[in-house]
This record gives structure tokens, sequence and C-alpha cells, in this order.
């Protein structure tokens, strides 16, 4: 079985190429093969084209038998707590939901109970080249976090943007670290979920 994994940073990747001690196959492509299984990971980037390239490559180039997309998620509802593993009920978006009613509206709309930016473009590329895809997000962000003070008024996803502003607004701060041990926490059940899932994945 050939699997293929599109992470969309570096920071959700690390904690998963290091517990499946994954090597460096070229430029943000990491393999393993374990038993009868061949892990591929593609760091994509963050957003729906970038997911999309990186889904396209691992059918292409590798020829995975299934595609994944992995990764975190921000929570809809409020019921989901840090950690959640969701598989379905996801929505992609182009631009962050970053506060409870942002959330809230994208709910009502889509019936949804996490929210990414990349999920949807993988399921599509997936499906063209006729390859089975699988969701495995994990919740790091939850439904009542305002990220406002990280993010600003941009509509897009920024890392430069968010340091930017933390630079400017000691204020921010506190969030930052809140977030910070949220997908620490995300990080190990990811890691976790992934690891059951190749026991059976289905």
């Amino acid at each position: 079985m050939i699997i293929g994994w599109v992470i969309p940073t570096r920071w959700e990747a690390g904690p998963v190429l290091k517990h499946f001690r994954m090597r460096s196959a070229g430029k943000d492509l990491f393999g393993v093969t374990r038993k009868d299984q061949s892990l591929w990971v593609r760091i994509s980037g963050v957003g729906r084209e970038h997911a999309r390239v990186a889904a396209d490559r691992l059918c292409k180039e590798q020829q995975v038998k299934m595609l994944a997309s992995v990764g975190f998620c921000g929570a809809l509802v409020s019921g989901l707590q840090v950690g959640d593993v969701i598989r379905d009920r996801i929505v992609t978006v182009d631009v962050p939901a970053k506060t409870p009613e942002e959330r809230t509206t994208l709910t009502q709309r889509a019936n949804a109970v996490a929210v990414d930016m990349e999920t949807q473009a993988i399921i599509e590329a997936g499906t063209l080249r006729g390859v089975p895809i699988r969701i495995l997000r994990v919740v790091s962000d939850r439904f009542d976090d305002d990220l406002t003070p990280l993010f600003g008024p941009d509509s897009e996803f920024s890392i430069a943007h968010i340091l930017a502003r933390l630079l400017t607004r000691p204020s921010a701060w506190p969030l930052a670290l809140r977030l910070r041990r949220q997908s620490q926490m995300a990080s190990r059940a990811l890691v976790h979920a992934l690891e059951k899932w190749l026991e059976n994945p289905r």
C-alpha cells in the first residue's frame, strides 16, 4: 500500500515526520517504508491551490493508492475540544475563520463541524485521479478562540503578518502562547490518530 499525506505546514508535519522517521526525498517531500506500507508526505503550504498541487504530485509522481488530508483544523461547534479527530463534515475556506461569529456562520451555511483551508482541494485532486481520499484532521483551535489579535484585519493567512503583529502588539502574546500549547496537544493527538489509522487504513 502506497499512502500519501498532504500536510499544510512544517509546524504540523514536524512531529509526524519525527515519529514515523521519515527522510527527505526532495523539496517538501518525505518518505518511509514500514512493513507493507510506503508512506509519503508532501508539505503543501497553506491554501487550496498549494494543497491541490501537492496532492496531484503525490498521485502522479509517488503513485499513491490512497490520499489523505492530514493536519490541524478549527472547531466550528463548542462541543469539540483540542485534540479531537475530525474525519468528515469539514468545510474548506479561503479566508481564515477568526471569530466565533464567523464560525457560527460557516456552520449554518455548510452544516460542518470543523474548518480548514485545504481538504476540499485534496478531495478534488484525488477524485480526478481515481484515488481514494481520507480526512484525518485534529482540532487545534477551539470554537471560542478569537484569533483577531494575531490575524488583525488580514483576509489571508500569513506567517509574516502574524510575526509582525507579535512584534508590535505585546497584548497578542498570551493568545499566541495559548495557541502554541493547543497546537502541541493537537500534534500529539495527530500522531496517535495516524498510528492507529495505519493499522487498518480503509
